[in-house]
């Protein structure tokens, strides 16, 4: 994947211009809308560019969310193609997918090369055979802990994941990196004010920064009413402005009334971390644009 800044490769001198949202699920998996509603909606919003992002299948049970057949997936890859083509004068429209670090008896995959960008995500909590959702429901999250035996061995097994999961695959992004955090602010759960989980954090955002991945700020939690600011946390936000990371704004978006939810304020929010570009992709690769261009 090829990276460029703005000085090398000029786009658009407005970022306020460029609205560009590569989360984005539909009903292929578990969104509520046809991919062609999403880039519908995605056109009235006003967004130059959209990306499909639809949940790979793990093949794990309890798994209710990816595209679950070959012959589906094939099928996914030729309605956005068709939709490109069709929009073209309107919307770019790039292919992805959600990848998981564990699919059947694969560890770490890589992308199909015929994608545009794929995002890397840990949806499961890993002990021996067993497995648990990290963002299902708080039940099954306070079920992992009782089996790890306590959330920091548990907490430190996720962010273990996403560290090997960014060294030994080429996937473009890491997804919403703190997914660990999803139910702590209706439930309080404290873990995430603890210094062992911010060490674990920390490890995490650099390691995934070392390798070479983007990360997204995502703000679908906010939408689905568990939090009110965007993944990450500000704290790791704050490393990554210092890490001079390369980031990108996602919505996560499920259906199409929430494919724009808190993404204006979140661009707006990133210069006050001390972030100076936002990346975008566009046909040449991803490419960052200064904030406040």
């Amino acid at each position: 994947m090829r990276y460029f800044l703005e000085e090398n490769y000029r786009m658009n001198d407005n970022l306020s211009m460029i609205r560009q949202n590569l989360h984005t699920h539909c009903t292929y998996c578990d969104g509520k809308n046809t991919l062609e509603e999403m880039v519908l909606a995605a056109i009235d919003k006003g967004f130059s560019s959209l990306g499909f992002s639809s949940h790979c299948f793990s093949n794990l049970s309890y798994d209710e969310c990816g595209i679950k057949t070959a012959a589906n997936y094939e099928s996914y890859l030729s309605e956005v193609e068709a939709l490109k083509q069709k929009y073209k004068n309107q919307i770019s429209i790039y292919r992805g997918i959600e990848l998981e670090s564990r699919i059947k008896d694969e560890l770490y995959p890589n992308p199909d090369p015929r994608l545009d960008y794929s995002i890397g995500s840990i949806h499961w909590f890993y002990l021996d055979s067993r497995h648990w959702e990290v963002d299902y429901k708080a039940e099954i999250l306070l079920q992992a802990k009782e089996a790890f035996g306590g959330f920091r061995p548990l907490i430190e097994s996720y962010y273990n994941e996403v560290i090997e999961f960014a060294k030994h695959s080429s996937y473009s992004i890491t997804g919403h990196i703190d997914l660990v955090t999803k139910f702590s602010e209706l439930n309080s759960f404290g873990f995430e004010n603890e210094s062992w989980y911010r060490d674990a954090a920390l490890s995490a955002a650099e390691s995934v920064v070392k390798c070479g991945k983007l990360v997204e700020v995502n703000t679908g939690a906010i939408s689905r009413g568990y939090r009110t600011t965007p993944y990450p946390d500000p704290f790791i936000l704050k490393r990554l402005a210092e890490l001079n990371a390369p980031i990108i704004v996602t919505t996560d978006c499920h259906s199409a009334n929430n494919i724009d939810i808190k993404y204006d304020e979140t661009v707006s929010m990133l210069s006050s971390y001390g972030f100076t570009h936002l990346y975008y992709l566009t046909d040449s690769g991803f490419k960052g644009i200064k904030i406040d261009a």
